[in-house]
């Protein structure tokens, strides 16, 4: 086995427990809960638990010239070493790589790398050396919404609390899939909830909307020509200083991948494959295009383009283009007469 560039963290746990390991893996994504996760298991199961047996490395200090001997080095307890390394910057990942190429020529089975990085840190191993194990790549970002309502039963199991059907749809939505999030939030619901079951108003409460949620449920009112509903979701989110500069960009990426899902042909999957997001973000965006025609969608999406060039040429205030693409997608909309 040398590359497969398609492992998920659900197949982490069995791929080391095999102990067919690599030399290098890069574990990547969006979702820290797993990230976290994911490095614990080869703490667990490879370092055994043993803190001598564990280097962490800091990617704002460490001097790239001494990564190979920290690779060469072997366990002070036997077994085998694990060394972490958190990359978050373009041209330290390069670096990296450069050592990497070198060191798979010859690599050191006593001590394995672990990097961990929101995006992966190549799309090519072919520079690397084919005939031993050497790079992997781990995908963590979020899971299939299957995979998330599994974890959350299984959570909630294993602390004795229950939660009604509608407050779990509820909680994913809310935190997009994060399991991240979704293990912070269930924790705060069952310390208010006490014994009793965790009800939908319970999530409307306590757990506090994701941005891409809130942009769901914009694009969502917008679909309904609901304008009292989308002014009060726009109003609250322009309110928010950190949220107002994300609006506008977020609302044409929502149209771009509501039309784009409405003319092609192809699957979620393929769709999701395409535009690098989650499938059920992509389901998300077929029920939403449903609410418009694609003669709709294509205006909306042709508006977006010239707003955005307007912004950039200072012919429109931004906050005034956010407000005025809202209000022509809101008397556009051939059922706003009903609301």
């Amino acid at each position: 086995m040398w590359y497969n560039k398609n492992m998920k963290f659900v197949d982490l746990k069995k791929h080391i427990i095999s102990k067919n390991l690599y030399c290098c893996y890069n574990l990547f994504g969006d979702d820290n809960f797993l990230l976290n996760s994911a490095e614990n298991m080869f703490f667990n199961y490879v370092a055994q638990n043993v803190e001598l047996n564990k280097t962490v490395l800091s990617a704002d200090n460490f001097d790239i010239k001494t990564l190979p001997a920290i690779l060469n080095s072997i366990s002070f307890m036997g077994g085998t070493k694990v060394t972490y390394l958190r990359l978050d910057d373009d041209q330290k990942s390069k670096d990296v790589l450069a050592v990497l190429k070198t060191y798979s020529k010859s690599p050191n089975t006593q001590n394995i790398l672990i990097i961990t990085s929101p995006t992966a840190i190549t799309d090519s191993v072919e520079a690397f050396n084919k005939t031993a194990n050497c790079f992997e790549l781990v995908d963590c970002n979020r899971l299939t919404e299957q995979y998330v309502y599994g974890w959350i039963n299984s959570e909630l199991k294993g602390k004795n609390a229950t939660m009604d059907t509608q407050a779990k749809q509820l909680l994913v939505s809310y935190t997009n899939g994060y399991l991240s999030r979704i293990a912070m939030e269930i924790d705060k619901l069952m310390a208010y909830c006490g014994e009793k079951t965790i009800m939908p108003d319970d999530v409307k409460l306590l757990v506090q909307k994701e941005l891409e949620y809130k942009v769901f449920e914009l694009t969502e009112s917008l679909g309904e020509a609901n304008s009292k509903k989308t002014f009060e979701i726009l109003d609250d989110m322009m309110s928010d200083k950190k949220v107002a500069p994300s609006v506008l960009p977020l609302i044409q990426s929502a149209f771009r991948r509501m039309f784009f899902s409405a003319i092609t042909p192809k699957t979620n999957a393929e769709i999701a494959t395409e535009l690098g997001v989650k499938e059920f973000a992509v389901k998300k965006a077929k029920d939403s295009a449903k609410m418009f025609t694609k003669i709709e969608l294509k205006q909306i999406v042709d508006i977006c383009n010239d707003l955005d060039y307007k912004i950039k040429s200072s012919q429109i205030d931004y906050k005034n283009a956010v407000y005025y693409l809202v209000s022509f997608i809101l008397t556009n909309n051939k059922k706003t007469s009903q609301n």
